[in-house]
């Protein structure tokens, strides 16, 4: 089971579905212990639903691990079900670390300071979707075939946090995560 006290903590302080979790990230991290990790749970209001979601990312020395746990809907087979999926990525195939720093009052920030908001992006090559719709010309009464217009994106994991919805020191932890990832992307040979 989960070795690292730490991150076992954070999950469990989290409450969503701990042993799950901890489950599922015993076996992508696969006997590696990791350097870093950032837990972060919220929830998801739909069209009549209201559902928890819980993303873990971690950082070994030579991968970069995601695991996410959602509630799915539930029906009379799975009156309370969940999926949990994880992945490992090298981290020679991170593709890119983004970090949003959003700060309230800039001509009072200090040299340090925690952002009041911070938004992570990775994106890794491991697969790729493409998204394809027809293109025009933008006239309306134009007959001819413009052929398609799309985009080829990777895979990615994005996370947003704020110090008000998610307490003051998330963004601060955040942050920091970030940092540790964009140092062993950076030093990852392969």
């Amino acid at each position: 089971m989960l070795t690292d006290p730490n991150l076992r903590a954070e999950v469990e302080r989290a409450g969503y579905y701990p042993e799950i979790v901890t489950e599922v990230l015993d076996a992508a991290l696969a006997d590696e212990t990791p350097v870093a990790f950032y837990v972060h749970s919220d929830v998801a209001i739909g069209e009549g639903t209201i559902g928890t979601h819980l993303t873990v990312l971690a950082v070994t020395a030579t991968r970069f691990i995601t695991a996410h746990v959602d509630d799915l809907d539930a029906d009379a087979d799975s009156p309370a079900a969940v999926a949990a999926s994880v992945g490992a990525v090298p981290l020679r195939r991170v593709e890119s670390v983004s970090m949003t720093h959003v700060i309230s009052d800039p001509a009072q920030h200090l040299p340090g300071a925690t952002p009041s908001a911070a938004r992570l992006t990775v994106t890794w090559g491991s697969g790729r979707s493409i998204d394809l719709a027809p293109a025009d010309c933008g006239d309306p009464d134009c007959v001819f075939d413009h052929g398609y217009c799309g985009a080829l994106t990777g895979e990615e994991v994005t996370l947003h946090v704020t110090s008000q919805l998610n307490g003051s020191d998330q963004a601060a932890k955040l942050v920091d995560f970030t940092r540790c990832l964009s140092n062993a992307t950076a030093h990852a040979t392969g």
